[in-house]
């Protein structure tokens, strides 16, 4: 049981801003209502943008160490310590006003309570407007998607669901300011890009993710600078809800096996969708039987394997304070289901890159594999060479 109040602690929260908390961490910098910077537990970098301060909600957030929460769940995270000592790091028992503690306590929960109900409404906003821009999109065969694919050696056989090609999508990058102050979207480009639908586990869309390509011929990946740093801005982003949430590069829809076509009963997921098209073209390209077989990509490492029951110091990756930067574990979180795979699924492959950090990567497929066993399942975990994805294997074979 804590030796702490509620009032006590929302005391300490109170004087121990979780912005200012970080900040003595690392250094953080400026995005909209947040703070971004490399993460004070696993690192990263600073262009990573996933470490964040949500200033406004006084918590915080790490999209590879899956964690987050208020200023003391930092601390422990930090500083490696539990709860108890977390909070007198934060200045443990110090005498205060329980009246004040308890005005502190009930504007934080209105707060909360209307935030949840913005973020709610903006992201069942945000999910319709992608989807809108998803049906405005047309199907890859013939266009530049298909030239882009096919210069990078990939072969996309029917039906490929999950792929379509929009003529002209808008990139924002950072924020300009108007004369009246109003903070909106930069827009930094509109070119050509392919879509490819997050599907939810319930069936329905859920967000996109989007490539945008060059007018080169054949078209590469858009190499777009920051006008403020010059530095090349990724050329894919991710919007909407990708959590738990698959894209279907190749297989049929969930509609036709409605209406009565046989589920798959193989199964190929990966990160990334150039990796999964690369073994979805090995298949081919060596005469395999792939009638039974469904092809998903995930977007990105932690959401394939899901979230881990914790975190553990990694041997060799150090953070700037010379303390071994934390990874999520092998372990999966039991409170997570990761993606939703059909009961017909008998075998599960699941694709590793090469060219990821080796341990993180590890942890994550057997977090994944561990998370999809069930009886008379078969999982694979199958890594491309170290310093390689699976497309530099397949080009490299090709040449």
């Amino acid at each position: 049981m804590s030796r702490f109040t509620d009032q006590e602690l929302d005391e300490i929260k109170a004087r121990n801003h979780v912005a200012d908390v970080a900040g003595s961490y690392v250094k953080l910098r400026r995005m909209g209502g947040r703070l971004v910077g490399p993460c004070p537990i696993c690192g990263g970098r600073v262009t990573s943008q996933r470490f964040e301060v949500f200033t406004d909600a006084s918590t915080w957030a790490c999209a590879v160490c899956e964690d987050g929460g208020d200023v003391i769940r930092l601390v422990e995270k930090v500083e490696d310590c539990d709860f108890l000592r977390a909070v007198e790091r934060l200045g443990g028992r110090v005498a205060g006003d329980p009246e004040q503690a308890k005005r502190l306590f009930e504007e934080r929960e209105a707060k909360r309570l209307a935030r949840e109900k913005t973020s709610e409404q903006y992201r069942e906003n945000e999910r319709r407007r992608l989807w809108r821009q998803w049906k405005s999109a047309l199907p890859i065969a013939g266009t530049p998607v298909a030239d882009y694919l096919a210069g990078r050696g990939l072969q996309i056989p029917e039906p490929c669901p999950g792929l379509r090609y929009l003529p002209s999508a808008i990139y924002y990058h950072g924020e300009t300011v108007d004369a009246r102050g109003n903070n909106s979207p930069r827009a930094l480009h509109s070119g050509p890009a392919m879509l490819a639908a997050f599907i939810r586990p319930d069936g329905k869309f859920g967000g996109l993710h989007i490539t945008w390509l060059s007018a080169d011929r054949p078209p590469a990946k858009l190499e777009l600078p920051d006008p403020d740093s010059g530095e090349i801005v990724p050329a894919k982003k991710m919007r909407g809800s990708k959590t738990g949430a698959s894209i279907l590069v190749h297989g049929l829809a969930p509609a036709a096996i409605a209406e009565g076509a046989a589920p798959p009963r193989r199964l190929v997921i990966g990160e990334g969708i150039e990796t999964v098209l690369s073994i979805l073209t090995a298949f081919v390209l060596a005469g395999r039987d792939i009638s039974d077989m469904e092809f998903r990509a995930a977007g990105d490492l932690g959401n394939l394997a899901g979230r881990a029951r914790e975190t553990l110091p990694h041997p060799e990756l150090k953070r700037p304070d010379g303390r071994a930067q934390r990874v999520p574990g092998p372990v999966p979180d039991p409170d997570d289901n990761g993606l939703s795979i059909p009961d017909s699924v008998e075998e599960i492959i699941l694709l590793g890159d090469g060219d990821s950090e080796p341990l993180l990567t590890q942890y994550a497929m057997t977090r994944a594999a561990r998370r999809y066993t069930k009886p008379g399942r078969i999982i694979r975990i199958v890594f491309a060479p170290d310093g390689l994805d699976f497309n530099d294997l397949l080009q490299e074979e090709d040449a």
